[in-house]
């Protein structure tokens, strides 16, 4: 609506202005080189108006020559950069596809187009790694080093081909050189914290976890878990060069950031025993056996009353056992200690109320014992040692990761690497493969072969009530 009004407004204008020149038109005169012009104003004033016209456009032409090259090149270059960017674009999905060939020429292609060479390196790098040509992407990825834009995506990529390796000095320069340049990346530090811990660096390894229980990357609790297992090694280490002081110390640490650890504690314990301080070990096993028994508690907690009888350590054990009376392992080591002070129905009870409870081998071999020891009865001894060889196997330190089992708990696992993941737990039980008939006939009578079921079977298999002792 204002557009209009202005428009009416304006056109009102050139009307009234038109009208007066008509009503004045006056008298123009010009006299040059023996030349008279003679016209009105009007006139004169519509043939300027043509005239800046007319020279308008022949700036406008002549400019639009001048011009025109350049036009051209800027057109020409636009048209570059497009098919640039189509080629680069091409060259991503032609390696998310997995076809080298493809996004070598598309790289080589985009190289030639556009004349930037941060937005081809990574595809020529990509392209390399994917044609297999290793040497080719680590040439790609080291010049991208050189160029603070690039300098952390070249990173990666050698990080990753150091990793492929096996190579984890390198892999470790490499990632301490990134966490520099982008100290909160997720997998930076995920990163920087595994090559730590495989190579033992112990130390910094915590400071690692700091920085990813700041950043959000761990809970709490994982967070303090890790630094329990971390301490714990540092104790290790300090105990293995002789300094009692600095294990325990480290010991301590660990057991304050998980109070019921178990590796920390049988480190800590072990650490007083040897220095004498048995009441502390004592006092150590007792708070953690009423969270977290463990038959290695077990053995050092009888390591902390020398020069007692057997009967006492066994009522020493009834006071142990009382801190957490369902356990098994309360039950076994009571048993144990029974056995050891002769207390043959003592040990019988509590073996039963074990095997009630789901014991494992050990308890069956501790009734064979108690029968041998009371009766010497060589054939229910040997009864109580065939049960034993069914029943379930002893607890290990089972690695949740990759199912490797040790005898001795360690932060990183062994066989695959990762950190802090071995459980004290039941290993998984060998149940036989019946042999199928063939052709109607029944199967041979043979041992079969053992099978590992997985966990959602062994829930569904039915529960076998163990035998009681004759």
């Amino acid at each position: 609506m204002i557009r209009a009004i202005l428009f009416f407004v304006k056109l009102a204008l050139l009307v009234a202005v038109a009208v007066w020149l008509v009503e004045h038109p006056g008298l123009v005169r010009v006299d040059w080189q023996g030349y008279r012009l003679e016209t009105s104003f009007g006139i004169l004033v519509l043939l300027l108006l043509a005239l800046a016209v007319l020279l308008y456009v022949l700036v406008r032409f002549y400019g639009s020559v001048l011009k025109a090259p350049f036009a051209f090149m800027r057109a020409r270059n636009e048209r570059k950069r497009r098919q640039g960017y189509l080629a680069l674009t091409q060259g991503m999905v032609a390696v998310a596809a997995g076809d080298p060939e493809e996004a070598k020429r598309l790289a080589r292609k985009a190289d030639s187009l556009l004349e930037d060479p941060p937005l081809t390196m990574l595809l020529s790098a990509q392209a390399a790694q994917l044609n297999g040509d290793d040497d080719a992407a680590e040439r790609y990825f080291t010049a991208m080093l050189k160029r603070p834009e690039t300098e952390f995506l070249g990173l990666r990529g050698l990080l990753n081909a150091a990793v492929r390796k096996q190579d984890s000095a390198k892999a470790l320069t490499l990632v301490k050189r990134a966490h520099e340049i982008r100290p909160q990346t997720d997998w930076v530090l995920r990163t920087l914290f595994d090559l730590q811990v495989k190579d033992g660096r112990w130390t910094e390894a915590l400071s690692t976890v700091q920085e990813m229980a700041q950043g959000k990357l761990l809970s709490v609790e994982a967070a303090n878990r890790h630094r329990a297992a971390l301490q714990t090694e540092r104790a290790r280490e300090a105990a293995g060069k002789g300094d009692t002081a600095e294990a325990l110390d480290r010991a301590k640490r660990a057991l304050g950031h998980k109070a019921d650890f178990v590796p920390a504690a049988l480190e800590k314990a072990r650490l007083l025993i040897e220095g004498g301080k048995h009441k502390r070990a004592a006092k150590l096993i007792e708070s953690v056996w009423a969270v977290r028994p463990h038959p290695g508690l077990a053995a050092l907690y009888e390591r902390c009353w020398p020069g007692e009888s057997a009967l006492q350590r066994m009522r020493r054990f009834q006071s142990l056992a009382a801190l957490n009376p369902q356990a098994v392992d309360s039950h076994v080591a009571v048993a144990k200690a029974a056995l050891d002070a002769q207390l043959w129905g003592e040990a019988r009870g509590q073996l039963d109320k074990a095997m009630v409870a789901g014991a494992s081998a050990n308890a069956y071999r501790l009734m064979a014992s108690v029968v041998e020891s009371e009766y010497g009865d060589v054939a229910k001894t040997r009864d109580w040692l065939a049960k034993a060889a069914a029943a379930p196997a002893d607890p290990v330190w089972i690695c949740g990761n990759c199912g490797a089992q040790a005898e001795r708990w360690h932060a990183v696992c062994g066989h695959c690497g990762a950190f802090d993941s071995q459980e004290w737990r039941l290993p998984p039980r060998a149940e036989p493969l019946a042999l199928p008939a063939i052709d109607g006939e029944t199967a041979p009578d043979q041992r079969p072969s053992p099978v590992i079921l997985p966990p959602a079977a062994r829930q569904a298999a039915p529960e076998v009530t163990p035998p009681r002792p004759d």
